[in-house]
């Protein structure tokens, strides 16, 4: 229930959902099932899984319904890119037409925005509140990830409907602080809610941290795309092998638009020290998480990501162990808070590899002072509390 007890009516409009394996589908996902919890109705109009691995079986969601829409399958190109985004769009619109349920508010997730402008015209149609969610600014972010120009009449038409879009949203929440602070710019008017992605307190981790017998073990988990940029990992597994370090081994698990290209290097180059593993569900993902030294994670030195926080940040805090970053922004100033987790240049791989080179000499030290993390994590990151904000501050 709101603060003052009052049980809503939530349709949430997402292309990824579960069991999709994305950051937004997480986030989705979780927080629909505590609005559930708390005595909400909450419906989904969500693309059919695409981003993992999944059965029939393990589509269906318990008591939130469900509804899929069929999406066109995405190769490569800018064209089809777009293609994939509005055959979400146009079909959401659609299903929403067959539910004839009073909404007390619908919460649509961006990128892509075409999911926006679906929230928007299901809510026009419905004449309900319309609360515009952004994960990341679009279409800038399509440009860092290499699906659009920059240049070109897309992102110019997209940066017209990001303005229109923002302009007709009843609310608007976002994930950091520099993300708020940009939305303002294009809605002077706005004063948007941050909702952090936040992780479930049922996913802290207990584990004891593990013993250095062997190999030290740095994990990457999560999306291996450009924004990634994940052949700094390999550059920095070079250098340490060319220095003879051999007890140091970069474990990267996932999938994206370069694992190919990543699986190609370590072959082609006989990269010892840096190995891919296949995509896990995100409870696989904590639990080799704890199982890990330390954690990894960089996004491409761009001023674009600069005002997002990746939702493994969150993640990796959840179990307690040594963080390798290469991040800015706000980000970064979670992160830095802790003297355990070490700080690198997101386009350096020789920082990279200093900073491995480190944890790897003070690990005992940095492994009892990354307990810090879930201590951060249970005071100010919860998805349980985020969604109670919500509730409060951008639904009421």
């Amino acid at each position: 229930m709101c603060s003052d007890g009052k049980k809503l009516k939530i349709l949430i409009v997402s292309q990824f959902y579960y069991p999709d394996i994305t950051a937004c589908a997480f986030r989705m996902h979780e927080t629909a099932q505590i609005l559930s919890d708390m005595g909400h109705e909450v419906h989904v109009i969500g693309g059919e899984p695409h981003k993992g691995q999944v059965s029939d079986s393990e589509i269906d969601d318990g008591k939130i319904k469900v509804i899929r829409v069929e999406l066109f399958k995405n190769p490569a190109g800018k064209w089809n890119y777009i293609r994939h985004y509005l055959s979400f769009m146009f079909g959401a619109i659609k299903a929403a037409r067959k539910l004839d349920r009073n909404y007390d508010v619908i919460w649509a997730s961006s990128p892509p925005l075409f999911a926006g402008i679906a929230g928007w015209a299901i809510a026009k149609e419905k004449n309900t509140k319309f609360c515009l969610d952004i994960r990341d600014i679009w279409p800038e972010s399509a440009v860092v990830a290499g699906q659009i120009s920059g240049k070109g009449v897309l992102f110019k038409a997209a940066k017209i409907v990001e303005k229109l879009l923002y302009g007709a949203a009843d609310k608007i929440t976002c994930v950091a602080k520099p993300m708020a602070e940009y939305i303002k710019t294009v809605n002077t008017a706005c004063e948007p809610v941050i909702i952090y992605n936040a992780i479930s307190e049922k996913m802290l981790s207990k584990a004891e941290p593990p013993t250095l017998n062997g190999n030290l073990n740095i994990l990457y988990i999560g999306n291996m795309g450009f924004c990634q940029n994940l052949g700094l990992v390999l550059d920095a597994a070079k250098i340490l092998q060319s220095k003879n370090i051999a007890n140091i081994r970069f474990i990267m698990i996932g999938n994206g638009v370069e694992k190919h290209m990543l699986e190609q290097r370590i072959q082609d180059e006989k990269i010892e020290l840096a190995e891919i593993r296949d995509v896990v569900s995100k409870e696989k993902a904590i639990e080799m998480s704890a199982q890990a030294h330390g954690l990894m994670l960089h996004l491409k030195d761009d001023g674009t990501m600069d005002k997002t926080i990746p939702s493994k940040v969150f993640d990796y805090m959840a179990v307690g162990r040594p963080i390798l970053y290469g991040l800015k922004g706000e980000a970064c100033e979670i992160l830095g808070g802790n003297g355990a987790n070490l700080k690198y240049d997101p386009a350096d791989a020789q920082s990279l590899a200093d900073a491995a080179t480190k944890l790897l000499s003070d690990y005992s030290k940095l492994s009892e002072a990354a307990a810090k993390n879930i201590k951060s994590v249970k005071q100010s990151f919860l998805r349980e509390e985020m969604t109670r904000q919500l509730l409060d501050k951008a639904f009421l």
